[in-house]
């Protein structure tokens, strides 16, 4: 068998103004540069496709690898440029018999909105409709009619923090394997749920997520279902296709994969009030209180609205504003990205007595915060340059770009010992489990920010109404919410 394969991935932020460009994707990698990168060790979504295709035995043709950090909408020379390249691989290959690939589900193209819908119709219309297409999707994807009517299957991640990209790829791949080697079609129905809910109320292994998860391996162990996802949308987009869903692909029976579908999305909407932090959560002043009677250390607090991990600007300094006003020492706040305080300190070099004018203090001003502070690192935060100011009694790290803050190893190349700190203030979202494993205490801080958790202070326009918890008390019917 002979399958197309490729990744292009984003999660798009449209309260976050700057958008998303051609050089954010990193990497971006085509044809031959795409197989390099799967021949080595990894595990990405489409590492796991790869895998499990090439030890199946099917010859794969690469198309793209491509991502970005979450961030303001993709730009449309940005999206056409990788799309193009990856059309262009597909029209190129030989005797297709299946198409698998990795997207996210909640790209958004500035001018355009619904990315993944717009791919997947033009690979649809290059195959033709024969051709069957599977693709492995971020747990917070918004599907829609668009991607349903040209996919023959959506497989979802169950874990938040995401840490089954590479089984979720496997699965996507498998179930397209399985499918051609037994000459069935695949049937899929996605039902809508509306409502908006960030990660940081949905980790999977706190409730309710930890029993609605089993739900969909309970649905798979029936032996119609395939493949069953719940994907929860993504809050800081403002379109009128976000919605969660329940999705199903079943062989060949379009009425079971509906009826499934709408039986998981009741199930979904019995627990639509049930969502709420996972993590202790408190405005940042009252999250730095209540750290300091917290032991023993570091205490995490997460700076959730200004989340580059959501598509957050990471360089509102509000938060560490508030620290230095309050005497905060024996901290670490990182990373704040600024590229022109990352130069100074660069140019300045490591000893140096630097002034610098950090971020800015809200979504609304340009205006930084002015401190002075002394240079004592400088060097890579993963593959991003960076640099450490220690202030007052606060190191404080200063990236060259956004940068998302989910492992300490990190912080160890910049000769940074995280469990030294009594806290440590990071610009994340739910902590990543590399975090969690070091913290003697984790919080969320409701902080201002693109990443905003209180969604009724966010301008929502366009996205479609009745939506929880914008409104409360309506009824919900999954027939009409069907997308099937």
């Amino acid at each position: 068998m002979h399958i197309v394969i490729g990744s292009f991935s984003h999660e798009s932020n449209s309260f976050n103004p700057d958008h998303t460009q051609l050089d954010d994707f990193s990497p971006r990698l085509y044809g031959d540069q795409v197989l390099d990168a799967l021949r080595t060790a990894g595990r990405t979504a489409l590492h796991g496709i790869f895998d499990t295709l090439t030890t199946r035995g099917s010859a794969v043709t690469p198309t793209v690898f491509a991502r970005a950090v979450p961030g303001g909408l993709v730009s449309q020379e940005a999206y056409y440029t990788i799309k193009e390249e990856l059309l262009q691989r597909l029209k190129r290959a030989d005797s297709v018999d299946g198409v698998c690939l990795h997207l996210h589900g909640s790209m958004t193209v500035a001018g355009l909105g619904d990315a993944e819908g717009d791919l997947l119709a033009s690979v649809r219309e290059i195959v033709g409709p024969q051709i069957p297409i599977v693709c492995s999707l971020d747990m917070h994807a918004m599907v829609t009619p668009a991607m349903v009517a040209c996919a023959d299957g959506l497989v979802g991640y169950r874990t938040a923090p995401h840490v089954d990209a590479y089984e979720t790829g496997a699965n996507a791949a498998k179930l397209l394997h399985d499918a051609l080697q037994g000459h069935y079609g695949l049937a899929m129905c996605a039902v809508g749920l509306p409502m908006l809910v960030s990660g940081e109320q949905s980790e999977t292994e706190k409730y309710p997520m930890n029993e609605l998860i089993p739900k969909l391996e309970e649905a798979e162990q029936q032996g119609e279902v395939l493949s069953a996802s719940y994907f929860l949308g993504f809050p800081w987009v403002d379109v009128s296709y976000n919605q969660g869903s329940a999705v199903v692909v079943c062989r060949e029976e379009q009425s079971r994969a509906r009826d499934q579908a709408e039986q998981l999305a009741r199930h979904f909407w019995h627990y639509h009030k049930e969502f709420r932090f996972t993590t202790e959560a408190y405005p940042f002043a009252e999250a730095l209180a209540a750290a300091e009677t917290r032991n023993p250390g570091p205490v995490c607090i997460a700076d959730c609205g200004d989340n580059p991990g959501a598509g957050g600007s990471q360089n509102i300094v509000y938060p560490l504003k508030h620290m230095l006003e309050k005497g905060t020492s024996c901290a670490l706040f990182g990373s704040i990205a600024d590229p022109a305080s990352y130069r100074r300190c660069a140019d300045e070099g490591i000893g140096s007595q630097v002034k610098l004018r950090l971020g800015r203090l809200s979504t609304g001003e340009l205006v930084g915060l002015a401190v002075e502070g002394t240079v004592t690192h400088i060097g890579p935060l993963g593959a991003v340059p960076a640099a450490v100011v220690r202030i007052q009694g606060i190191d404080v790290v200063v990236s060259s770009r956004r940068a998302m803050m989910v492992d300490p190893e990190e912080l160890r190349a910049l000769d940074l010992e995280p469990e030294e700190y009594g806290l440590l203030v990071l610009k994340s979202g739910y902590l990543d489990p590399k975090y969690e494993a070091i913290a003697g205490h984790g919080l969320l801080a409701l902080t201002p920010g693109y990443t905003n958790q209180n969604f009724r202070d966010l301008e929502y326009r366009h996205v479609p109404r009745p939506m929880y918890p914008l409104d409360k008390d309506f009824e919900y019917n999954p027939r009409s919410y069907r997308m099937c």
